[in-house]
């Protein structure tokens, strides 16, 4: 992951473009949202509101990271 800094990674239909490691701008492919992203907070109003009912709360920004972070996705430019 550490290489791919400031590389975009197609998650669904999100764009991860991370900024640092354990950082990352989120945008949705229609470019409507720009969002930072950590692996625990969001600036998206789904993650505001759902941890407020629970802690543990992901929003599906903050999983397409972890799945960046993780390794589990590829950058689809790479052979």
């Amino acid at each position: 992951m550490n290489g791919y800094v400031k590389q975009p990674f197609m998650v669904n239909d999100l764009v991860v473009y991370p900024e640092s490691p354990g950082r990352a701008r989120v945008i949705d492919t229609d470019c409507r949202y720009e969002l930072e992203t950590s692996r625990d907070s969001c600036t998206c109003c789904t993650f505001r509101f759902g941890s407020m009912r629970r802690r543990d709360f992901e929003c599906r920004h903050i999983k397409a990271l972890k799945k960046v972070l993780n390794g589990e996705i590829r950058p689809d430019y790479l052979p």
